[in-house]
């Protein structure tokens, strides 16, 4: 007698599927093109489980802007190219506001956030009413106050601690988040229990986002399987990960808006370590525009356009989300001769060198002068009914942390015990959400007067 494996039975049964699928569901127009697959499994085998977005780049050079990969028969649709992604997710209504059923992230509890859930009236109803508060760019004028103190408090936790700059900055940004949200001020020294609890959602949620990860969501019915069966070890991460997401719907915390500030605050001091010429550049504008007997403030901000630039290329050059949480086609699409079916998982990223010449550059003179390059705030807070509504909050927040820091640090490289210069990499961690991996540099006043200026500032 012929013992069939778990594995040998979900085949099987999802030969049958592929099957019928293709006998009931076919379409006349192709799909976008994309590497070819093998039968039943498609794409499974080739696809990226880490940083999935370096391999959708080379994929695109060879494919073009819109291409689509077959996961056990889940479509795929991946898009490089901004006018592509503009037509497709930003000029179609509601028809990819929606979030694929993510059964991982739903076993864990994460499709109670705004971010993963599903669009209806519940997603509608929470949008509306993050909308009333941080929906407009005038709405943020009553919260630049708390923004530009917690910037000034991140310049003393520097001066502090300036060799702590990885646990420094989560800090900085959850401390706003809080005061703002819910009146809480984290704790002066050492970590806080609120910002730790959001650092450690963040790692979790990005894991179980992460497209590839996790079997369950291309086969939702695996999470039938019971938890002692081989194979089915995601049920037993899925409770560990639920204890998380619990505690942050019993400690209220605005974790997502958060965790943008973070990665750009970090990655800002690697950009720097890593290209001097930009740090002189901007010190040279921030000495002209503000002088030395004061920090910048949002006065200020019409008047720097090359620290504006400096933080469009920040949002570029190590996106916080480089591909996010795919949207999902709730019907048949058509777009230049190809088909999305309904149901197709759509992912955007955009990092084409047809866009951005050397795109693995940090160069803030592509937003300078009478023709700057794609500015990437269009993209990076999402399209249509999915843009992010903090949009212009991280925006403001990150500004006043980028101009801040311009005006009180010099940042350069380590030079390590054996008297070798430590050159940083410009490597990020895994996940949907990311941030530089840890570095080290050494971050300095710009002037014996800074530790006075910042005092001063809190003070007032």
């Amino acid at each position: 007698m012929i013992a069939l494996s778990f594995v040998d039975v979900s085949l099987v049964l999802f030969a049958g599927y592929l099957l019928w699928q293709a006998l009931n569901g076919s379409h006349n127009l192709p799909l976008p093109p994309g590497p070819k697959g093998y039968p039943v499994i498609g794409n499974l085998l080739g696809f990226p489980s880490t940083q999935p977005w370096r391999v959708f780049a080379e994929w695109s050079q060879k494919w073009g802007g819109i291409m689509s990969v077959n996961i056990i028969g889940q479509t795929m649709v991946i898009i490089n190219d901004p006018q592509i992604v503009v037509d497709i997710l930003g000029k179609t209504g509601s028809t990819f506001a929606d979030r694929p059923p993510l059964p991982m992230a739903t076993l864990c509890g994460w499709d109670r956030v705004l971010s993963s859930a599903r669009y209806g009236p519940r997603f509608l109803r929470y949008r509306k009413l993050m909308g009333r508060v941080f929906g407009t760019r005038g709405s943020m004028v009553k919260f630049q106050p708390m923004e530009d103190y917690q910037a000034t408090m991140f310049l003393k936790r520097v001066l502090d601690s300036p060799g702590q700059l990885d646990q420094v900055h989560p800090t900085t940004a959850g401390a706003l988040i809080l005061d703002l949200t819910y009146g809480y001020n984290i704790r002066k020294e050492g970590s806080d229990p609120l910002v730790d609890l959001a650092e450690k959602a963040v790692a979790e949620f990005s894991i179980i986002t992460n497209p590839g990860a996790f079997l369950i969501d291309v086969l939702p019915w695996l999470k039938y399987v019971p938890s002692w069966m081989p194979g089915a070890g995601f049920k037993r991460l899925a409770r560990k990960y639920t204890k998380t997401c619990d505690d942050l719907a019993t400690v209220p915390l605005a974790w997502v808006q958060d965790q943008m500030t973070v990665s750009v605050i970090y990655a800002y001091f690697l950009a720097l370590a890593l290209y001097p010429k930009v740090e002189a550049n901007a010190h040279a504008e921030m000495d002209r525009v503000v002088g030395r007997d004061r920090l910048p403030t949002f006065e200020d901000r019409d008047q720097l356009p090359y620290v504006d630039a400096i933080c469009k290329e920040l949002l570029r050059w190590l996106p916080v989300a480089p591909l996010a949480v795919p949207h999902r086609a709730t019907r048949d699409v058509t777009y230049k001769g190809y088909s999305i079916p309904e149901g197709s998982w759509v992912w955007k990223f955009l990092h084409d060198p047809n866009i951005y010449k050397e795109p693995m550059e940090f160069n803030p003179d592509r937003f300078m002068g009478l023709n700057p390059e794609q500015d990437p705030k269009d993209y990076c807070f999402g399209f249509g009914r999915r843009v992010c509504p903090g949009a212009y909050l991280a925006d403001s927040s990150i500004w006043i942390n980028i101009a801040k820091s311009v005006a009180a640090f010099n940042v350069t490289k380590t030079v390590g015990p054996d008297g070798q210069v430590i050159v940083p990499v410009a490597e990020t961690t895994e996940g949907v959400v990311v941030r530089p991996k840890p570095f080290i540099c050494d971050v300095k006043p710009r002037f014996p007067s800074i530790p006075d200026l910042v005092h001063k500032a809190l003070a007032d």
